[in-house]
């Protein structure tokens, strides 16, 4: 419960301080579908909000604690590399249609937008964006699950977690851009 959703938080805090990163790349490397933030009231740092971490530490505990009930249902009822397959993927599918609403929200806020892409979802954002997510949120589980079992080394637990999900959101982004923009 409360103890779980506090780690995973943490944990997404972590991740999401890396992913300022993952946002400069979005903002300043590539050409279609470039993330362009359109608030002038926020702080920035390396052209994203300061409150970034915040929202992906929501969305880390948010999506990682469901999936580690569903591992749990599902281990009950099947092997353990099932389970984690099923529970992976249906993560992966729940981020992905839960971003692609938060970003449809924050384009109806005027927060942020992209440009043009090769595969837009109407004027919202780039599709690159929801199938990224989809793939990064395919190694939550496991990511989340040694976070959680690392009672010995809790604050290295979060770095360690943290950085190798923020690998997983470059990552996700990157394979997701690469199949859908480079032609």
């Amino acid at each position: 419960g409360g103890e779980v959703l506090s780690d995973l938080f943490k944990l997404g805090l972590v991740a999401g301080i890396f992913e300022i990163l993952v946002d400069w790349g979005l903002i300043h490397w590539i050409s279609n579908g470039r993330l362009v933030y359109l608030s002038g009231n926020d702080i920035f740092l390396l052209g994203s909000p300061v409150w970034m971490p915040v929202a992906w530490a929501c969305l880390i505990a948010e999506l990682c604690y469901p999936a580690l009930r569903l591992f749990r249902r599902f281990k009950a009822s099947m092997t353990t590399n099932r389970a984690a397959v099923i529970a992976s993927l249906l993560t992966g599918l729940a981020a992905s249609v839960t971003v692609g609403l938060y970003e449809y929200l924050a384009y109806r806020a005027n927060l942020w937008r992209y440009e043009k892409a090769n595969v837009m979802l109407g004027d919202s954002y780039a599709l690159y964006i929801p199938f990224g997510e989809f793939l990064m949120f395919l190694a939550i589980l496991p990511i989340g699950a040694r976070v959680l079992s690392m009672n010995h080394r809790r604050q290295a637990a979060f770095i360690e977690g943290g950085a190798a999900f923020a690998l997983a959101i470059a990552s996700g982004y990157a394979l997701a851009y690469l199949l859908l923009e480079v032609r």
